[in-house]
């Protein structure tokens, strides 16, 4: 009963055909790359996601030229969009979760 997940690094124009061909029941998906239209294809078909997320220090520069992930973030956590959440900033990340009504 062990859960297979693809890590991928690139959007893929059938996301649920790249899990499927490789068996896998979830995917790992880095920020620059999450889409919302991916992630509900993904429930759709009845498969799961994760959210891969930089360090904070890394979203710095974003941020300080306008490029503010963290609502967008919150927004796909309100959403139901993200059903798993990962990175090295754990405080960070319980932020973003208990902002986005997911706080578990």
């Amino acid at each position: 009963a062990v859960r297979t997940e693809a890590i991928v690094h690139a959007r893929h124009v059938d996301l649920v055909g790249v899990l499927r061909a490789c068996g896998a029941e979830s995917v790992s998906i880095e920020l620059g790359m999450f889409h919302e239209d991916d992630a509900l294809a993904l429930h759709a078909a009845g498969l799961a996601n994760r959210l891969s997320l930089p360090l904070p220090e890394k979203l710095v520069p974003y941020w300080a030229h306008g490029r503010d992930w963290r609502p967008r973030i919150v927004g796909w956590l309100r959403q139901g969009l993200v059903d798993s959440l990962s990175g090295d900033d754990v405080p960070f990340l319980a932020h973003l979760l208990a902002e986005g009504g997911a706080g578990r």
